[in-house]
């Protein structure tokens, strides 16, 4: 007995609105228009391109202003840092100074302090607690020290000797302390407390003055005085 089969065929309507996108898709009323794109014109970029650079130049000139006023705060922190170190080595061998004449090479006696108009060096002086980290390794030395200040080229040097009496194989060391120096102006207190332009004084025999006066003439700063008491001074 064999089984028989019928062919079934079901007929699927075609929808009446349009299939996105697909071929063959039907429209029905409905027309598709294309918007026609729009660019800019001349006038506008060129005014665009005007606006950039005004607000291009404004920025760079903003941004190299605060540049330099950077530069500027650096370079006048760099003078004063500079300008206290040198202080403070004047301080430190001025208000140490003692009372004690040295040799240079041909035997003649130096002054303990000397300042005088047609000298080397503005000032001359033997301090005292030059420290000495070696002295416990048998490499002694003396604890006083010979130095001297000077201007030359617009520099304020630092000038020291490791002997104090000196020998022609006397070894020297010279240290830049500021640079923009003008002038170097030194004054001094005598026993009567009046003021001296040179040391020791022509009419006294005084050895050591009770105070000295530093000044300083610094390019873009004006002049800068300091006062620095002798440790032997006496107030009459």
């Amino acid at each position: 007995m064999g089984v028989m089969f019928k062919a079934v065929c079901v007929h699927t309507p075609i929808p009446a609105f349009p299939l996105a996108g697909g071929r063959g898709a039907l429209c029905r009323g409905v027309s598709f228009l294309r918007t026609p794109s729009r660019g800019f014109t001349l006038i506008e970029l060129i005014v665009a391109m005007a606006v950039f650079s005004v607000m291009a130049t404004m920025a760079y000139s903003g941004l190299q202003s605060v540049l330099d006023a950077r530069a500027r705060t650096e370079q006048h922190a760099q003078q004063l840092a500079a300008l206290q170190t040198a202080f403070f080595w004047l301080g430190k061998d001025i208000e140490q100074a003692v009372p004690r004449s040295v040799r240079d090479p041909y035997g003649v006696h130096i002054k303990a302090l000397l300042a005088e108009q047609t000298a080397e060096y503005n000032l001359e002086l033997t301090h005292g607690g030059w420290s000495n980290p070696f002295a416990t390794q048998k490499r002694q030395r003396s604890y006083l020290q010979r130095v001297a200040y000077g201007v030359h080229e617009k520099k304020l040097l630092r000038k020291y000797w490791f002997d104090l009496d000196r020998e022609y194989n006397s070894a020297t060391f010279e240290t830049v302390l500021l640079e923009g120096v003008n002038t170097m102006e030194l004054r001094y207190v005598d026993k009567n407390l009046q003021w001296q332009t040179q040391w020791p004084p022509l009419t006294s025999t005084e050895v050591m003055p009770l105070a000295v006066e530093v000044s300083l003439d610094i390019d873009g700063i004006g002049k800068i005085a300091r006062l620095y008491r002798l440790p032997e001074a006496r107030l009459p």
